[in-house]
């Protein structure tokens, strides 16, 4: 989920330590350009080895047909702002850190994100009345709109942030305003029935290498987790606005 053609390399070296350290076989990794669409689909599939998902899509469309193999940790707490091991954040980003005026223009990947969407303080009931939201598709297109002034604000996952500093020059077009609060990261998943330990070993193992941690290409990868499921399935599902207020 945090593929860019500037951190493809990365991914593939990552996952070819991945497969050299696993007991059982493992196929090639494919880049997200060439699975199929919708990926519900991919990720249902009952041959699936690996892949990552978001956390909203695992307890609502995904729920009871794929395994839950794990979560990489990121290492995005701070002192000002704890993060737990396996969780993320987004930010909020503006073109200037003043209040917008009049109602909010607010840009999203989609209903189905948890970072994007369901992690906002929008997504209940009573804190989105006088909101326009623009679906994007993805984080950068939502940044690409508030810096472009056709939103007014996004927010985007914090490992995407940091990639979208690093890769997408109009990352300075924006600000950081605020922050939603912390929750389980994207989790890894594989087929239904698959026993993930074999995969879980080699993940731990490889997300363990002096290579890896906090390469800036894998976001600043810092380690591999297994959350108790019950920090996702005990997140909310939020119920997207009325349709006359999307655009």
């Amino acid at each position: 989920m945090y593929w860019r053609p500037e951190t493809a390399g990365a991914w593939r070296g990552f996952w070819a330590d991945v497969q050299a350290a696993s007991d059982v076989p493992l196929p090639d990794l494919t880049a997200p350009d060439d699975l199929p669409a919708p990926w519900t689909e991919h990720w249902r599939a009952p041959d699936l080895a690996v892949s990552q998902t978001c956390s909203f899509p695992l307890r609502t469309a995904l729920r009871d047909q794929v395994t839950y193999v794990g979560t990489f940790d990121f290492g995005l707490g701070t002192a000002d702002m704890p993060c737990p091991p396996g969780h993320y954040r987004s930010v909020y980003v503006q073109q200037n850190p003043d209040p917008p005026e009049g109602a909010l223009r607010f840009a999203l990947n989609g209903f189905d994100s948890q970072s994007g969407w369901a992690g906002t303080s929008l997504a209940s009931a009573d804190s989105s009345g006088d909101v326009t939201f623009i679906r994007t598709g993805s984080h950068a297109a939502s940044m690409a709109a508030v810096a472009e002034g056709r939103a007014d604000q996004a927010a985007l996952d914090a490992v995407t942030w940091r990639l979208l500093q690093r890769y997408a020059p109009q990352a300075a077009q924006v600000t950081v305003v605020g922050h939603t609060d912390p929750t389980p990261g994207l989790p890894l998943i594989c087929a239904k029935g698959r026993d993930a330990a074999p995969l879980r070993a080699a993940l731990a193992h490889v997300c363990g290498l002096s290579a890896w941690i906090g390469h800036p290409d894998l976001g600043g990868l810092q380690g591999f987790v297994v959350l108790d499921e019950a920090d996702y399935f005990g997140l909310p599902v939020p119920t997207p606005p009325d349709e006359f207020r999307i655009t």
